[in-house]
């Protein structure tokens, strides 16, 4: 049994959940149930082989050459969603422009029979060709010629070649332009990049580019902050890594005897399963964020392949911070992760698993509090980002896998061991929270959040709430809040999305915890026969 928890701290939490699962509700759930059932919010999505279909016959009429082969990502524009999120323009740009020039569409990749490739956009909801770029032979036009085909084009998308004042034929002979004013919203307005080519003695239009240009000042502000997360990222979390692998290891050797190399062979293996399956299932994001690039297929293969080698030192690193972790904490007086087999192992992993559902609702609410507080603040806003998009997910229902590659990857190298390592160092547990804190959220600033600064605030928070999961309930007990809060954050995102299988796995993946502790508990009666499992609490509260 876990001895620490006394019968007025379940009580505590219990009641704290409760009030933080309504807060949750009236700030997050109730307003995102109220956008989709006005429709604020569509998620009728095509399907990607609906997209890819529309696509080829379109291609097919268009060039008159047959498409050999054909692929659907989800493809954004990251640039302009942001600066709708900041001005807070969404819906507006929604209402006005988003059945002819959506932000998000399905970028579908052509290859065609005996050569040539091109780029064919398809509305992800009425499956309306909204651009293209077909690289086919071709005779360019002369400049009257092509001005006279591109006019005669804009007037049948009911675009007023008028407005486009600012306009050019560049050296290849493609048509820019830029709306005066017409076709704007606030600062961003709109460009298009138009291109006609006889082929094959019929002229056809073979590049039709519409898109939003944000003005120059928020594309710099937001160039200048993705260099810093990148830099912060490069050096606070990777390089970071590396030296607490390294420090794993030689404290894994100098503290052996206060351990066993056999613990984490487990989990490592868990996490080695569970991060190439996500890495994998990630693809198509990778493939969407090359843009238009005829080797997109070669490097995104490239890259997997890649991705499956960094693996192994990553899964490495993940367990010597086990041992050594272990091995830390047991010479400080203090054991963090009892094992199978010891008496009240299974009621301390029961319990356990309890206390990580009434903090990770804790921890919902605590964390719309905080992006509330940095709106209020500091301006906090959001965009896209396909790398991260579900409709890039090859399997959309394996999405939940990456709360529980991330939820042993980072408890096992930030809490179990970098806490560890710097309480020995330190002599306090707050200040040896702080460190490992900083180079975990520093691995999340370059999500799609502005300023940058806002993960770091956010996850120093929150990194800091799971520091006192750890302390004080143990290495279990803030794995499975981890895992629970990132499961449930990808749940909901899977049951927006709707079908079966992905509400299936959202539920099923949000009480995987209560099946794994059952079936620890059930079974580590037989095996219990050593000492009572105890967690002395911490010498310092955080």
């Amino acid at each position: 049994m876990i001895d620490s928890i006394k019968p007025f701290e379940w009580k505590r939490f219990l009641w704290a959940a409760i009030a933080c699962f309504v807060i949750y509700t009236a700030v997050e759930i109730g307003p995102m149930i109220a956008s989709i059932v006005s429709g604020d919010m569509n998620t009728k999505v095509i399907e990607k082989s609906a997209a890819e279909e529309r696509a080829s016959d379109f291609a097919q009429k268009q060039t008159g050459l047959e498409v050999k082969s054909a692929k659907a990502v989800h493809q954004t524009d990251k640039i302009l969603n942001g600066y709708l999120s900041k001005n807070k323009l969404i819906k507006t740009y929604s209402d006005k422009y988003d059945p002819s020039f959506p932000t998000d569409t399905f970028q579908v990749d052509l290859k065609f029979v005996g050569g040539g490739s091109g780029f064919v956009y398809v509305h992800m909801q009425s499956e309306k060709i909204v651009a293209w770029n077909l690289l086919v032979d071709g005779e360019p036009l002369n400049d009257v010629d092509n001005t006279k085909q591109i006019e005669a084009f804009l007037a049948a998308q009911s675009l007023s070649p008028d407005d486009f004042k600012q306009r050019q034929i560049n050296e290849s002979g493609e048509w820019m332009g830029t709306s005066s004013g017409l076709y704007s919203i606030k600062d961003a307005k709109l460009s298009l990049e138009i291109e006609a080519l006889s082929v094959d003695g019929r002229t056809i239009i073979t590049k039709y580019k519409p898109a939003f240009i944000a003005p120059d000042d928020y594309i710099s502000y937001v160039t200048k902050q993705d260099k810093l997360a990148g830099f912060l990222t490069g050096f606070g979390y990777f390089f970071m890594s590396i030296v607490l692998f390294i420090l794993a290891i030689i404290y894994a050797v100098l503290y052996r005897r206060l351990t066993s190399f056999k613990y984490g062979i487990i989990l490592t293996v868990v996490y080695l399963i569970t991060y190439m399956i996500m890495n994998l299932n990630v693809l198509d994001g990778i493939r969407a964020s090359l843009g238009e690039n005829e080797i997109a297929g070669q490097a995104t293969t490239i890259t997997a392949i890649f991705t499956v080698l960094l693996t192994i030192p990553m899964a490495a690193s993940i367990y010597f911070s086990i041992i050594a972790g272990d091995a830390l904490w047991k010479a400080q007086g203090r054991s963090l992760w009892p094992r199978f087999g010891q008496k009240g192992y299974g009621d301390y992993v029961w319990r356990s698993m309890g206390l990580s559902y009434m903090f990770a609702i804790i921890l919902f609410a605590v964390q719309a509090i905080i992006f509330i507080a940095l709106r209020l603040s500091i301006g906090t806003w959001d965009t896209s980002d396909v790398t991260q998009s579900p409709y890039n997910m090859s399997i959309l229902w394996l999405m939940p896998v990456l709360a529980w590659a991330a939820a042993i990857s980072e408890e096992a190298v930030f809490r179990f061991f970098g806490i560890g390592l710097f309480r020995k160092w330190f002599k306090n547990t707050f200040a040896a929270a702080l460190l490992p804190t900083l180079f975990w959220a520093l691995g999340h600033v370059m999500y799609p959040f502005y300023p940058s600064s806002t993960r770091l605030i956010e996850l120093m928070i929150i990194g800091l709430a799971f520091s006192f999961i750890f302390v004080r309930y143990g290495f279990i007990t803030s794995m499975f809040t981890h895992a629970i809060f990132n499961s449930v954050a990808v749940g909901i995102s899977l049951l927006t999305i709707g079908k079966a299988e992905n509400i299936i796995s959202a539920i099923v993946f949000s009480v995987l915890p209560v099946l794994i502790a059952f079936v620890l508990k059930y079974f580590s009666v037989k095996k219990e026969k050593k000492p009572p499992v105890t967690t002395a609490p911490p010498l310092e509260k955080l």
